[in-house]
């Protein structure tokens, strides 16, 4: 099998190639990535992947001649490559309709050109908006510049459906420890501050409440959905959903000296909760608490 992994330098897809890797019926990981983050922490280190099945190739998704080439062979293509922001996902409205809806538009114009056997696409439970208890069925409403590209590119991926299977994820809000690990997320960076600082600073209503996908459980899920002959549909993937305070009260078991600040706690936030697909349900891995995913992560900091 042959896998292609846009953006597989970056966050998610650093791990999903340390994880298919392994994998001994796959026979070639092509990472397909143009490092516009400085995403080089997958070519260094004493981690070396599992297997001798993976090679890299700098480009940009926009680049419609490298794409094509990249593609032609490829059993399936996972569309990782995003321009994700957070917390400013509301800004340079631009740079995220090139990159999360044009970007896109030429994978799947690709995709139907050199006739890959299928797409896996990580969309983000951002194209709702904001909702209690979510499924596939409601109505997108984004709400920032970021939501509203992911939605745009879905646009382009459901096209797609008619022709090859695709399967559409939209992901909970990811974390967790990467080799190429992302600090402006909120848990990382409570995490962070917590570990290094003893202090974490709330901005809002402290009972804002997101659903939250830890990164081990999202790699495993798609490492899963390789292997298995899937049919076309769009599926939410999520694992819990946790207000701040929450998050606070769990970090407070590890830290108990831990000084929290509230700023404009008296300001409320629009919730999302996601409710998971049957078939995510399905490939999720084992449950744990919040306080066990924690604890793993305070593990691989260095001191």
């Amino acid at each position: 099998m042959n896998v292609m992994i846009t953006g597989g330098a970056g966050y998610i897809g650093n791990e999903l190639v340390y994880r298919l890797s392994a994998e001994p019926s796959i026979k070639d990981i092509l990472v397909y990535d143009n490092l516009c983050k400085g995403n080089y922490n997958l070519f260094t280190g004493l981690r070396k992947v599992p297997g001798n099945n993976v090679r890299f190739i700098q480009a940009d998704i926009l680049d419609s001649r490298s794409l094509r080439s990249a593609m032609e062979g490829m059993d399936i293509v996972i569309h990782l490559a995003a321009k994700v922001e957070a917390p400013f996902a509301d800004q340079n409205a631009h740079d995220f309709e090139q990159t999360n809806h044009w970007g896109t538009a030429e994978i799947v114009y690709t995709a139907e050109e050199v006739g890959i056997g299928r797409l896996i696409y990580l969309s983000s439970q951002a194209v709702y908006g904001h909702g209690d208890i979510v499924d596939t069925e409601a109505p997108r409403v984004p709400s920032s510049f970021y939501g509203l590209s992911k939605m745009r590119g879905e646009d382009h991926v459901l096209r797609l459906m008619e022709k090859i299977p695709v399967q559409l994820v939209r992901c909970a809000n990811v974390y967790g420890y990467s080799k190429n690990l992302r600090f402006e997320t909120l848990v990382n960076q409570m995490v962070f501050d917590a570990h290094f600082t003893r202090r974490v600073a709330v901005h809002g209503d402290p009972g804002h409440t997101m659903t939250h996908i830890s990164l081990y459980r999202l790699v495993e899920v798609l490492a899963r959905m390789v292997k298995r002959d899937l049919p076309s549909d769009v599926h939410n993937l999520s694992h819990r959903a946790m207000a701040t305070g929450e998050l606070v009260e769990g970090l407070r078991e590890l830290y108990p000296d831990l000084e929290t600040i509230f700023v404009d706690q008296h300001i409320p936030l629009n919730d999302l909760t996601m409710k998971s697909s049957p078939l995510m349900e399905n490939l999720l891995p084992g449950d744990g608490s919040l306080v066990e995913d924690l604890v793993k992560f305070r593990e691989l900091f260095t001191f």
